[in-house]
């Protein structure tokens, strides 16, 4: 993990890696901080940190999310990104509590669907705490949280795990990583290669804009439009859903409602009228004590869809003249603070040339190479 100068006289100086990560959400200061944790934990030398970013936190999707552990596909690598994630979640809420902005949260999904929740199951139900099925009193009947009618064919399943709110998970983060003497840049990176010429490795952890970053990704990624209702309702202490996309998830002193989940559109790139519309009346059908709650804000934002998490290494060149090793980070769809974590441990250990044990016959074969650019990024890119 040292480069060896050797100069004049024969004396050797030493230096440690430099590592740029292009991204300030929740995935490069996930990154950032995996790289510190491993670098200790392996007794290797830490490397100098710098973070590259060209928007204001308040403008970037991390910052508006509540963060509830939920995995949606149950791949072999999503279970180990999940498990590395959870672990962290449950340290950080060991040592620090809600001032980590992690917290510690029970509640419910439910569905029409059997077979959706049973693949919950094979996602994460061995992750979670408490995780099981709901019993037909809990569905049904008078003492029932729901007051669902008893021919519907509702299911249902409760479990515990953490949340880890954008709003303060974040800074949370970077605060850490600042008292460890990771800088913060802003500064709009238009290709790697003008990080390569500087640094030994540079980190993409670019969210939606991975893929174009990448330059040979773009295809790739689809834009999945979200927007999210931050409200007042002090005494909702579960998080609820019904079928994945009506939502509720309570925080440290709010409570965020939701969703739409609009693959591939670009547009509005604001909250109209008929999101929250659609979202309140969705959700007040399920818990019709919601009709009373104060909106608090709302955001709508681009969730980094991709067929699966691209984390990959790659040697490249600066314009022809010094190689440097790139690591890409993105692509976490609406997972990104329950796999962040994870994938962020199997990126440093990439950065750090780390023996891959844990990950042996669960790395998905990497996608075909697709360069097209989709409108959506000239419309986004602001």
């Amino acid at each position: 993990m040292l480069r060896l100068l050797l100069l004049f006289g024969g004396v050797l100086a030493v230096n440690s890696l430099r590592v740029a990560i292009v991204g300030e959400g929740v995935i490069g200061l996930s990154t950032a901080t995996a790289i510190l944790d491993l670098a200790a934990k392996e007794n290797v030398t830490a490397p100098d940190i710098q973070i590259f970013h060209h928007k204001p936190f308040e403008k970037i999707l991390s910052r508006h999310i509540a963060g509830l552990f939920r995995i949606d596909s149950g791949s072999e690598i999503n279970k180990k990104y999940g498990y590395d994630t959870f672990e962290k979640l449950a340290t950080l809420w060991r040592e620090y509590g809600g001032l980590s902005g992690v917290q510690l949260v029970s509640g419910h999904i439910l569905s029409d669907s059997k077979p959706r929740l049973d693949s919950q199951r094979v996602a994460y139900g061995n992750l979670v705490y408490n995780y099981r099925d709901l019993t037909e009193p809990e569905l049904f009947g008078p003492t029932s949280l729901f007051d669902l009618p008893r021919n519907t064919t509702t299911h249902g399943i409760h479990y515990t795990a953490y949340t880890s709110e954008g709003l303060r998970f974040c800074p949370f983060l970077k605060k850490e990583l600042m008292a460890k003497g990771v800088r913060f840049i802003q500064r709009k990176i238009e290709n790697l290669e003008d990080l390569g010429a500087e640094f030994d490795v540079v980190v993409n952890a670019a969210g939606l804009y991975g893929g174009v970053l990448a330059g040979d990704d773009a295809g790739n990624m689809t834009p999945i439009r979200g927007v999210l209702i931050r409200v007042d309702a002090p005494w909702q202490k579960h998080f609820l859903y019904r079928d994945f996309s009506t939502i509720t998830i309570p925080v440290i002193d709010s409570v965020y409602m939701g969703t739409v989940k609009q693959e591939g559109a670009y547009g509005p790139p604001n909250v109209t009228f008929n999101d929250i519309q659609d979202i309140t009346s969705r959700y007040v059908k399920l818990q019709p004590s919601f009709k009373r709650v104060h909106m608090l804000s709302s955001f709508v934002g681009y969730r980094p869809g991709r067929k699966q998490v691209r984390v990959e290494k790659q040697v490249r060149e600066a314009y022809g003249m010094k190689k440097f090793t790139v690591v890409h980070n993105y692509g976490h769809g609406g997972n990104g603070f329950t796999l962040g974590y994870g994938s962020a441990v199997h990126a440093a250990r990439l950065v750090l040339d780390l023996p891959l044990d844990d990950y042996k016959g669960i790395i998905p074969d990497p996608l075909p190479v697709n360069t097209t650019i989709g409108e959506w990024v000239h419309v986004l890119d602001d």
